[in-house]
């Protein structure tokens, strides 16, 4: 029940990207003697460190330029020591390539203002290329970045008149659209001859009429772009709408507007929140005499923030890397204005409490939470995915496993590493990526040893609807068409922007089920044990932050966290 009730289920022979990208890491699941991923993961993750560099210096310089050496130093300071930075500099994903990009098309469209040369403007063209092989998402940056060239327009910039402008946005364009070609090869196929052909009947057939998807059929019938790139463009925005999301202890297919702002306040330790109001209020009082300077670094983060909180795809606080890099480089104005020594003692100050707060979360900066949010250990209570569990400790759940000389571990793990490159004796209980389907789940029996990720502790991607679907229509208690109606009643609510009911509520208030019986089936849900055990026991190990383990209770302690008691009613009809 996944699908879309009005539509098609999906062709089975599309490609499946997460076995595509476990098997060249890990050989293919059949083997034997697997591969180590470190083979393939330290060189790309070498390749993410110098990514992040080149983003270090390109915010040093921008820091410098505009406050000095010392601006440009403390702004270095604040990227070297920020957990945002440190954790995504060395993950192979692409957040910190696209604040590379993001970042880099803005400081080279800054110097353009200041010389609207054409050299200067190929510059952002190229900036701007790249920014575009590495997310769609950039897609946005001319609209963040427009307010800032008309705000020198206004400004009365004598050597940024306006007929300067259209030639400068034009080389930018071509300049762009030839390092994204460059990108693909120059090929407009996106295989050689022969290969499998993209599947676009299947987006075609999905598409609900989104704005990117459109945006990506038109791009392909004119062949602007490399067909690949227009494929992976549609292939983001179907659905785009509705993706799966975690808040405080809620679970929403529509996202929050509140759901960024309050990552970001919960993952930046607190002497970085401080320096950014004292930034902010000193910009307020001195905005006057810089107001272009301002505005190119303003302008960016509350644009970006206002894209991101009225977006539904609330995936991760990662998605907010390019403003973090925005804001070092406006904290740089305050060594400039802390020159007594109070001033300079407070600079230190601050940057003494971000160094603590970094190294406590060391080397786990992915997982960092302020004390707001709990510490490391706590964050899960307000945020999971990515934000602190992209299966990343299962190497350190196999050193708990042998440190605490646990013969086997039934695992819930959402991730898509593979337990036997780790040497883990281990059964499947929940595998969110499940890349051996053909070995049968099993549940944790008395006395036996449960390790689940923390995304999965909270229920994500665990689908309760359908586990609820499957039960009851056993029983007799659902039919297809119930099942059709509310599928129906989804897709209305979740593209009006609001959550539908669960499967089972929606069948009591409809008067399709009675009260009871549906209490008693979810009861036995898989999702309900699970949140039982979060809510009832106690983890005795933790393998780094995101995976914890708990001894399953014996005796009528396990039969009741297990099976609560239920009541036979009888079969609908």
């Amino acid at each position: 029940i996944l699908g879309r009730a009005d539509l098609p289920p999906l062709p089975t022979d599309l490609p499946d990207q997460w076995s595509y990208g476990v098997e060249p890491l890990n050989g293919p699941p059949g083997e034997a003697d697997r591969r180590d991923p470190a083979r393939l993961l330290v060189p790309a993750r070498m390749m993410m460190i110098a990514l992040g560099v080149g983003l270090g210096l390109i915010v040093f310089a921008w820091a410098r330029s505009l406050w000095g050496d010392q601006g440009g130093l403390l702004t270095l300071a604040l990227f070297a020591l920020s957990p945002t930075m440190l954790a995504h500099a060395r993950l192979v994903t692409t957040d910190l390539a696209a604040a590379l990009g993001f970042v880099a098309t803005a400081w080279c469209a800054w110097r353009w203002t200041r010389e609207p040369t054409l050299p200067r403007a190929a510059f952002v063209g190229v900036a701007f290329g790249v920014a575009l092989l590495a997310k769609f998402s950039t897609l946005a940056i001319p609209l963040l970045l427009a307010p800032a060239i008309g705000l020198a327009l206004w400004r009365g910039r004598q050597d940024l008149s306006a007929r300067r402008v259209p030639g400068g946005i034009a080389v930018v364009a071509v300049v762009a659209l030839a390092v994204l070609w460059a990108g693909y090869g120059f090929r407009w196929s996106a295989g050689p001859e022969g290969a499998a052909e993209l599947r676009w009947d299947a987006i075609e057939s999905l598409d609900d009429g989104s704005a990117g998807v459109r945006a990506a059929l038109a791009l392909r019938d004119a062949r602007v772009v490399p067909e690949a790139y227009a494929f992976g463009l549609a292939h983001a925005s179907v659905g785009a709408g509705r993706r799966l999301a975690f808040l405080d202890g809620e679970i929403s297919n529509v996202g929050w507007w509140s759901y960024f702002p309050e990552a970001f306040v919960l993952k930046t330790p607190f002497a970085m929140l401080a320096l950014i109001v004292a930034a902010a209020v000193i910009a307020v009082r001195r905005w006057r005499g810089r107001v272009q300077e301002i505005a190119c670094l303003a302008v960016p983060v509350v644009g970006y923030l206002a894209l991101s909180s009225t977006a539904a795809l609330n995936l991760g606080h990662r998605h907010l890397a390019p403003i973090y890099a925005f804001l070092f480089v406006g904290c740089g104005a305050l060594a400039g204005v802390a020159r007594g020594r109070r001033g300079r003692a407070a600079i230190g100050i601050a940057l003494a409490g971000l160094a603590t707060a970094t190294l406590w979360a060391a080397p786990g900066y992915l997982s960092f939470f302020n004390l707001a949010g709990g510490g490391p250990r706590g964050g899960w209570h307000h945020l999971v995915d990515s934000n602190i569990d992209w299966g990343q400790d299962l190497g350190r759940l196999a050193e708990v496993v042998e440190s605490e000389r646990i013969d086997r571990v039934h695992l819930a793990y959402f991730g898509t590493a593979d337990p036997e490159t780790y040497r883990i004796p281990y059964r499947k209980f929940v595998m969110v990526h499940d890349f051996r389907p053909s070995i049968a789940a099993t549940e944790p029996g008395p006395g036996e040893v449960l390790a689940i990720s923390v995304t999965l502790l909270q229920g994500m991607y665990l689908d309760p609807d359908r586990e609820f679907a499957v039960a009851a229509g056993r029983e007799g208690r659902v039919d297809r068409a119930d099942v059709d109606a509310w599928l129906a009643l989804r897709d209305r609510e979740t593209r009006a922007g609001r959550d539908a009911p669960a499967l089972a509520d929606w069948l009591v208030a409809e008067g399709s089920l009675d009260p009871t019986v549906r209490d008693r089936l979810v009861a036995g849900l898989r999702t309900s044990w699970i949140a039982r055990i979060r809510d009832r026991l106690e983890p005795f190990a933790r393998a780094g932050e995101s995976i914890l383990l708990y001894r399953m209770p014996t005796g009528d302690a396990y039969r009741t966290l297990r099976d609560p008691e239920r009541r036979s009613t009888p079969a609908k009809g």
